[in-house]
């Protein structure tokens, strides 16, 4: 249970936190810590230390796989990841209606 709010907020405030968790959600395959590294586009330690930040707030469990270490997310990160990714969705949205607006604008 993810007990200090402030602390995970200012986690998803930053790019590259909030791009794991979505990578994570959205994917369908299982992910290991050097498939999302890849993924957002973000050096292997700088990864290590988001994903284990998640942890330590109860957003991601991690399972040894061999060598691999798979991550989840819990359902607490679900919800997370979930309110980022309807942000993205209201984001495009509002890019949406920006160029439709333009383009009635060009054509009056």
């Amino acid at each position: 249970m993810i007990d200090n709010s402030s602390e995970i907020q200012k986690l998803f405030l930053k790019e590259k936190p909030a791009r794991a968790l979505v990578a994570l959600r959205q994917s369908r395959e299982e992910m290991y810590l050097r498939l999302v590294s890849k993924k957002i586009d973000c050096t292997y330690a700088h990864t290590v230390k988001i994903i284990a930040m998640m942890k330590e707030h109860g957003l991601v469990k991690v399972r040894k796989q061999g060598r691999k270490k798979i991550l989840e997310l819990t359902e607490d990160g679900e919800r997370y990841a979930d309110c980022l990714v309807s942000m993205q969705d209201i984001e495009r949205g509002m890019r949406f209606d920006i160029n439709v607006d333009r383009e009635l604008a060009q054509n009056a």
